[in-house]
């Protein structure tokens, strides 16, 4: 591995395995990831993402009521059940596969 250097990063097992897993699903690793990450770094000269304290942009309320207004500007309405789901989702209580299964599956 000519011009190739060793670089170590300390985290956590828990995040290390998650990350893993999502990026093998995405068909590449943390290897190729953290490259990618340095590349970018070299061609922006900065972090190649947002870095700032973590803020809601919209309450929970606001995040559903753009969904609403989206769909019914595309005329379809959501029900109450559609909205729970959503606020479900907002919640952490169901992944956004579910979520996007069941808001479409009801179109179609």
């Amino acid at each position: 591995m000519s011009g190739t250097s060793l670089l170590q990063v300390r985290t956590s097992a828990e995040d290390k395995e998650k990350a893993s897993k999502i990026l093998e699903k995405l068909g590449t690793n943390l290897s190729a990831v953290v490259n990618m990450m340095l590349k970018q770094i070299i061609l922006t000269e900065g972090i190649p993402f947002e870095v700032k304290i973590n803020q809601q942009v919209y309450s929970k309320t606001e995040a559903v009521k753009e969904v609403e207004a989206t769909f019914a500007f595309e005329g379809m309405e959501l029900t109450e059940d559609d909205l729970r789901i959503l606020y479900a989702y907002k919640n952490g209580e169901i992944e956004g596969d579910e979520l996007r299964q069941r808001l479409m599956g009801e179109i179609e």
